[in-house]
This record gives C-alpha cells, structure tokens and sequence, in this order.
C-alpha cells in the first residue's frame, strides 16, 4: 500500500511538471514549429517513454524495452534543467509583478521576450546535457591513507579499493564495467569494498547482460564484499543474493565476517530495508557485539545517517555512498542539509568515515556530481589526509 501511495504521488507530481514544461513552453514557441502538433506528439513520448519501458522490462528484457528506458532517463534529466530554468524565469515575473524591475525592451514586446528566453533555456540545457555526457565518463581516484592504532597484521597497510552506487542496468552496462574493473585493477586492491546500489531498478537485466560475470575479472586478494542498498531492493536483486554470491560479491547484510585474522568487515542492512521486508536492520551496536575490536573494523552502510552514533562505536572506518552529491545541481544544496556529510571525508572521534558520490551516475545526471572510486590505504601508523 504504501508503494502504491508513493507511485502515485511520484506520477501526480511527475504529470503536473511535466504539463508546467509544455504550456509555457507552448507559450513561448506561440507560432513556431516547437509549438506544432507533431512536436506535441514528440514530447508526450519522450515524458511517458521511461515509464512504457520500466513496464515493458518487467515483462521482457529486449531492444526495444531497453531504447524507451535510455530515451526516458535522458529526457528525465533534460526536463529537470528545462524545470529549473522555467521556475528562474516565472520567479522574475513574480517579483516584478509586485515590484516592476523589468525594462522597456521587455515590456515593450512580451511575445518576444518569452521567445527570447526559451530559446536561452534551450541551449544553457543542451550545454548541461552534453557537459554531464562527458563527465560521466570521468572518473576521479580519489586517495586517502587512512590512521588507525590498532594492528592490522602482516603488512602495515590495507590497499582498499571502495566504490558505490554502481547503478548496474541499461544505462550503466558494459561499456562503463570495462572502464570500472581497468580502473579497480589498476590500484591493485588487498579487497574491494561496495557500498550497495550496485544494481539499478531491475535485476532482470543485469541478469540479461550477464553484468555480474563480469566482476570475475576484478582482481583482489580477498575478494569483493558489498552491503545492501535501497535499489537493491527497488530491483529485487534482494531475492537473488546467491547470483551476487556465484559471481564473487559476498553481500554483507547485517552481518559480519573476519578477513584473514587481520581485519572485521561489517555490513548493514540498507536504511530502507523494512519498506521492502518488514525488517528491522540491526543497530551497530548489535553487529559488533560479537566483533573482535581490538582488530580494525571497518562498516558498510549504504546511507550516512546518524554519523555520530556510529563514531561512539569502535568502528574504524565507515563506507557509505547514496547521496550522489546531490546528483543534479543545486540538489547538492538540499543533500548537504539531509545529512551531516553528504560527500567526502569526515572524521569524528575515532571513525574515519568517507562518503562516495558514487561510480554510476548517468547523463545528463552527471553534470552536478562525480563518478569516484577511492582508493584507501589503512596504516597501523600515521595520518594523512
């Protein structure tokens, strides 16, 4: 029921944005060819696009499931700028209509100055499509070497490759793995880290592309471990966790394992997880209590909440990711309000804690956030940051 509820308040909102979007543009194209039936036809398929192919891949994995879906992520966040720019110029109209600022040139011809600005609104998004384009494919390294007082046994340092929010699916397929796994074997990892979301919204077809197979190739030598994530559960790869278990990820779900007698990894369950299953996650408290911690223990959580509850544990290090860095512009300004860090490196008392803005994002999602991999060296002995 409460899905149910969501999904209707997720299209009511979705539908009335998107008829805001056409009747001012409607108003500003008045007597072009952007005002034409035939584009009207256009734009209704391009916003119901993602939402024929999320229901075309429940029942099918195939070309044309798979062409909706990408046509309709890109025009979601297309429309998210076109949104923003429109809000911009109607908060103009706003101001100046109980404080008349605007000058003659614009009054003088109404009709033209609306065409003049969406035609701005149009090319400023264009440039935001084709930036976020690029900057998917860029992927930062990021270096951290990471203090703890405990003996970590064998050699002084951990190599920890971490990585979150995958996102693996249609959008996020081979192409972006190839780049991911050169990216991973480059750093030459003691271990990979997951910080959940490593599928999209369906499992079906990472199955389809057989994309976990391909986590085979990652190098490391004590393996890939993940905790859960909230689409992990939106796909239901939940259900499926002996599939991430025959391709080498060992799922850490409110559980934890000890690393060759050096190190603890725990993982949670994801935030969200009782929406799913009824369920509870386990406090940290809990996932401990039966933890060697005079070794180091490092905790998976897929969102940075409650930060400082964590650090009165004695959890060395805490990976998370979720946030996106907010994903499109200005949400970073709302993610940093959500969550005491919502990106970056942050300690507090004893716990380093490192907030990824994940590998996945997609275009044009990615023009207001980063695609990461960090790669974390843990010393028995001195700090840098």
């Amino acid at each position: 029921m409460r899905f149910i509820i969501f999904f209707a308040v997720v299209i009511s909102v979705f539908g009335l944005a998107g008829y805001y979007i056409y009747t001012r543009f409607s108003q500003a194209f008045g007597g072009t060819f952007l005002n034409s039936r035939i584009v009207t036809y256009i734009y209704i398929f391009l916003v119901s696009s993602i939402f024929i192919g999320y229901m075309l891949q429940a029942v099918s994995v195939n070309f044309l499931s798979e062409t909706l879906v990408k046509i309709g992520s890109t025009t979601l966040g297309i429309l998210f700028y076109v949104l923003l720019f429109l809000l911009f110029f109607d908060l103009l109209r706003l101001i100046n209509h109980f404080l008349p600022f605007f000058p003659e040139f614009i009054t003088a011809n109404y009709q033209k100055a609306k065409l003049i600005a969406g035609v701005v609104t149009l090319i400023s998004v264009i440039c935001i499509v084709i930036y976020g384009f690029f900057n998917a494919d860029n992927t930062s390294i990021v270096k951290l070497e990471l203090k703890t007082n405990k003996p970590i046994g064998g050699k002084e340092q951990l190599n920890i490759v971490a990585l979150s929010d995958i996102h693996l699916g249609t959008t996020v397929n081979h192409s972006e793995l190839d780049r991911m796994i050169r990216e991973i074997n480059k750093l030459d990892p003691d271990i990979v880290l997951l910080g959940g979301d490593i599928t999209d919204n369906n499992i079906k077809v990472v199955q389809h592309y057989k994309l976990l197979e391909r986590f085979g190739e990652i190098k490391s030598k004590y393996g890939i471990y993940s905790c859960m994530g909230n689409h992990d559960y939106i796909s239901r790869a939940n259900e499926q966790l002996d599939y991430y278990t025959k391709n080498g990820i060992n799922i850490l779900k409110d559980t934890s394992v000890l690393i060759d007698n050096r190190f603890w990894l725990v993982g949670r369950d994801d935030h969200t997880a009782d929406n799913f299953n009824g369920k509870k996650r386990k406090t940290v408290s809990s996932l401990i209590k039966d933890v060697d911690t005079s070794l180091p223990v490092i905790l998976l959580d897929h969102q940075p909440f409650k930060l400082q509850e964590t650090s009165k544990h004695p959890v060395d290090l805490q990976f998370s990711g979720h946030t996106h860095k907010g994903q499109f512009w200005p949400l970073g300004y709302i993610t940093g309000k959500m969550f005491e860090k919502d990106w970056g490196y942050i300690k507090k008392g004893n716990t380093h804690f490192y907030i990824s803005s994940g590998f996945g994002p997609r275009y044009p999602d990615a023009a207001g956030t980063q695609s990461e991999i960090i790669k974390g060296g843990v010393l028995k002995l001195g700090l840098k940051n």
